[in-house]
Formats: structure tokens, C-alpha cells, sequence
């Protein structure tokens, strides 16, 4: 995600992410508890999902509409719970786990990692789909990056990646140095300057990268193919898990949260739902992976 352990820096990033949420709204926490999540957002009328308006998760289209892959799977959990309307607050990436904790608002829809750090903060539904990592260069990959240790071998090239996120502990751990790494709000950012010619390379994950590339129609951009998956524990390719945050504690919301996702991915709606924004069968999890699992580490 220096020679810092995953679960090191986990640990560091959940406290970052509960130092955030100390000045929690205590007016909101009765409500919660009193009435349960599910309760409170019917009696508000609608769900309030946290995004960072990023393609291809959560994002406000070129029309305004609140569009992604990640809305249009949470709009099919919610309408049989009786939840049809949805407000999307847009704020940075860092912020998404902090406003959660904090109340402010009810899940997180943008493509959030279950990392038992933030597991410690917030709850999380069972995965939703899975990721590996993928790089942006320039046309032809001229410093021919692969992997992240071609990054970290290569003391001249420019990385970039998204402030907060998973991929900056693994470029650490890769041996990338920091005076290599340029840090990121938004993806488009970092994009825009690999077009400058600011980065050699931005790494985020797969689905992501496929879709700011499309999105930037232009020739002078690529996706490095092939790709080198970082190794998990096992030496296998280590896959991420993206799943909605969820309040943590209230379990009958994530039960009927939970209830209604399953039913989408038995009936194989859950990738008809995801396709049209890149998602494929390999994007899927185990149909055993669950919360408790990722959260374990």
C-alpha cells in the first residue's frame, strides 16, 4: 500500500480515520440508535450515500444525474428495502470514512477497500466486486513499467496515485520511494498530469484505469499491459475488495443491506448492473467472501 506491513499502515490509516471522526454530531447518535439506520432514512425519505464523485463508482454525469456503478447497484439494494430516492454529497476520498463515523451521511457509495483499520471505524456490506491494480503511461510506456517494482527500480520515474487510498501503502511496500510519489485528490488529477507530462505512470485500481482512459480519448495515454498483480501472503495476485460502508453496529441494516445484495448476485443481476461500466465475471468475489472475512485481514 518503506517497509511498513499492510496491517502496519491499516492501523495507522484507522486512526488517522477516527481521529477525523472524534467531533462526532452527538444529536444524530440517538436517532440511530433509537430508531435504527433503515428507520431513519424512510422517515427522511431518502438515502444519503457519501461519493467521491469518481468514475466508475459514484459520480454526477455531464447531464447532472447521479450516475456509476456503485449508485445503480445501491438504488437495486435499496427499492425492496423502500428507499427510492438517493442524495450523493460529493467530498474528497480522504473524507469518505471520517463523514461516515461522523454521521454525515447514511452509507458510503464510492469504491471503498474493506481494510480492517477502517473496519474499526465503520461497517462494511459483504463485497460487492473485487480489484487488482492497473497503470496509466504515456503512449508506448516508454520507461516500459509493468509492475510496481519496475517503479521502484527506476529512481527516475514519476508515480502518481490518489491521496488516502489503498494503492499508497502497496507502492510503499513495492520499495517506490516517496520522492518518486505525487499524491492526488482525484484520479482525474493525476491523470492530468500524466498527460502534462508531470508523471510517467499513475497507478489505481483496474476498473478505474480502464475508465479514465477511455474517458480521456487520448492517444497519448495507455494502459500498461501487462500488468503484474502485487503478491498477497500466499505469493498469488492479491485482489482488493470494494464494498459499501455501512454504520457501524447497526447489524439489522446490514443484515437486510447484506439480504438484498445476495439476491442480486444469485439471480446475476449484480453484473448486468455492473457491465456497462467495465466490470467483467473477474471483477466478481467468491460467492462465500463476506465483511467479517476482509475485516479479519
Amino acid at each position: 500500500m518503506t517497509t511498513m506491513t499492510r496491517r502496519q499502515a491499516a492501523t495507522l490509516f484507522g486512526a488517522a480515520a477516527l481521529a477525523g471522526a472524534v467531533g462526532l454530531d452527538a444529536r444524530l447518535k440517538p436517532a440511530r440508535a433509537a430508531s435504527g439506520t433503515l428507520a431513519k432514512i424512510k422517515a427522511r425519505g431518502k438515502l444519503i450515500a457519501g461519493i467521491a464523485n469518481e468514475q466508475p463508482y459514484g459520480f454526477i454525469d455531464p447531464a447532472g444525474k447521479l450516475t456509476g456503478a456503485n449508485i445503480d447497484v445501491l438504488r437495486a439494494i435499496m427499492a425492496p428495502l423502500g428507499v427510492t430516492e438517493i442524495e450523493a454529497p460529493i467530498v474528497d476520498f480522504g473524507a469518505l470514512v471520517p463523514g461516515l463515523a461522523a454521521d454525515r451521511f447514511d452509507v458510503i457509495g464510492a469504491g471503498l477497500f474493506i481494510r480492517p483499520a477502517r473496519c474499526k471505524v465503520i461497517g462494511f456490506s459483504n463485497p460487492v466486486t473485487r480489484s487488482g491494480g492497473a497503470f496509466a503511461v504515456k503512449a508506448g510506456n516508454p520507461l516500459k513499467l509493468h509492475s510496481l517494482k519496475d517503479v521502484a527500480a527506476n529512481k527516475e520515474a514519476r508515480f502518481g496515485t490518489q491521496t488516502g487510498s489503498n494503492q499508497v501503502q502497496e507502492a510503499k511496500d513495492a520499495g517506490i520511494q516517496a520522492s518518486q510519489i505525487s499524491l492526488f485528490d482525484k484520479d482525474n488529477e493525476a491523470l492530468a498530469a500524466l498527460q502534462a507530462g508531470r508523471l510517467d505512470v499513475i497507478y489505481f485500481p483496474d476498473v478505474e484505469i480502464a475508465g479514465l482512459v477511455k474517458a480521456a480519448n487520448d492517444s497519448g495515454v495507455e494502459r500498461a499491459l501487462p500488468f503484474e498483480q502485487m503478491p498477497g501472503p500466499d505469493g498469488k495476485p492479491f485482489y482488493n475488495y470494494h464494498a459499501y460502508g455501512l454504520p457501524k453496529g447497526d447489524e439489522e441494516f446490514a443484515a437486510a443491506f447484506n439480504g438484498e445484495l445476495a439476491k442480486l448476485r444469485q439471480s446475476g443481476r449484480l453484473l448486468e448492473l455492473l457491465k456497462p461500466y467495465g466490470y467483467t465475471e473477474n471483477e466478481l468475489p467468491p460467492l462465500d467472501a463476506t465483511a467479517a472475512q476482509a475485516c479479519a485481514g
